[in-house]
């Protein structure tokens, strides 16, 4: 039993390399991983060049270079489907972040400041935690931590990541075992969790160029027909050198051979990581686009949105999904939206498409003498299930132009 442990603690320390370069290659956007492959070509021998691939379709595309974290999340906040008193706390949370995308201010001063309820503020900041990027809003390191993996761990590992982050770092797993009543082997794995994790979940937004004016993915539309394309704009093409992979069995000076080695398993890593990135992320972009296709095309006014769980369904964890869809962008016959969009979070308490059409299929049955008022309606969806208020029932009745109880009934 105990050369089993060793044998499995020798091969998570051989691969953990691997996995935390992968974690890093899956969250970045066209423009960053570029840049890593032009420096894997300048610092890796190992690694070749191949031909460039160039588009020249997307000259239309918005210039996003400039825009820095609070643009970013803003928008999110904007395309939503949040309460509007919630959007409005939570862009004044965003306004409070620091440039890690912590929430550093005394809670209390900023519910008096802004004259608003202990429990409007949790909800809203809770709405901002649920942005991309994933740990935004967070008020401490662990807090940070948690937001980042989040149904990913049970409550056990959160209190540990919460309480006792630094000996967990430490690796003092006979400490954490005494006191938490838990196994070696879940602190192992959730201590490999957290050291692929970025603490500052806004970093990549200091260096002005991070998100990219050209989109991730694609989807062109022909007739009826919906295709999605991965989008390698400028992107160039890298091998692995097999030649010199050969060579390090004829060396015989051992620390040249173990640093050519790590470089030919960076090399090897890189490409795999990059090809599994690829692949991923068209097949998320397929999924969204089959879902959306009368959205795409504008045959209706809401996108189809997926939960985690429909994702996870289908072979995706958690924090390989939440990688693939960070700072990623979708171009659309309808537009440029981020991946995120077609995320639905905890907490959208339902999905906009589906509450649009229950409430004309309301409307549609119901007594034409006596129509239903928006907080009868209210009522009804709240009865099915629905957290919904009065005046978001007014907004989207008003979205699919249906007029009020009173002028419906005039109507007859």
């Amino acid at each position: 039993m105990e050369n089993k442990n060793k044998i499995r603690q020798t091969l998570r320390q051989k691969f953990l390399p691997y996995l935390v370069l992968k974690a890093h290659l899956f969250e970045l956007p066209n423009t960053s991983l570029n840049d890593y492959i032009e420096e894997l070509l300048e610092t890796n021998p190992f690694v070749d060049e191949g031909n460039v691939v160039v588009y020249d379709m997307f000259d239309y595309v918005p210039d996003l270079t400039e825009e820095d974290i609070y643009a970013f999340l803003k928008r999110q906040v904007e395309v939503s489907n949040e309460e509007e008193e919630v959007k409005a706390v939570a862009n004044k949370i965003i306004d409070h972040l620091d440039d890690c995308g912590y929430f550093d201010v005394k809670e209390e001063d900023f519910i008096k400041e802004n004259g608003i309820s202990k429990h409007l503020f949790n909800k809203a900041l809770k709405f901002v935690q649920s942005l991309e990027p994933a740990g935004v809003g967070a008020r401490s390191l662990s807090e940070c931590l948690i937001l980042k993996l989040d149904d990913e761990i049970g409550e056990l590992e959160k209190r540990i990541i919460r309480d006792a982050l630094v000996p967990l770092m430490k690796e003092e797993y006979k400490l954490l075992i005494k006191k938490y009543g838990t196994s070696e082997e879940m602190l192992r794995k959730l201590h490999e969790k957290l050291v692929t994790l970025d603490g500052c979940p806004a970093k990549a937004f200091k260096n002005a160029n991070f998100v990219n004016r050209f989109p991730d993915l694609i989807v062109e539309a022909e007739d009826d027909t919906l295709k999605v394309v991965l989008n390698k704009s400028s992107r160039k093409v890298i091998y692995l050198v097999e030649n010199y992979a050969r060579l390090l069995t004829q060396l015989e000076n051992r620390i040249t051979k173990e640093q050519l080695e790590e470089l030919l398993n960076k090399a090897r890593w890189s490409l795999h990581a990059i090809e599994e990135r690829d692949n991923l992320l068209t097949k998320i972009g397929e999924r969204i686009a089959n879902e959306n296709h009368d959205f795409f095309l504008s045959k209706t006014h809401s996108p189809k949105k997926f939960s985690l769980d429909e994702f996870a369904e289908e072979d995706f964890d958690y924090s390989t999904l939440s990688r693939l869809i960070s700072y990623k962008y979708i171009l659309t016959p309808r537009g440029l939206f981020p991946l995120k969009y077609f995320i639905r979070h905890k907490n959208e308490k339902f999905d906009e498409e589906v509450i649009l059409n229950r409430i004309k299929e309301i409307v549609d049955k119901e007594d034409k003498l006596h129509p239903y008022s928006d907080e009868e309606i209210e009522k009804i969806l709240q009865n099915e299930g629905f957290n919904i208020k009065r005046r978001t029932v007014s907004k989207y009745r008003e979205r699919l132009n249906i007029p009020n109880s009173s002028k419906r009934k005039k109507g007859l």
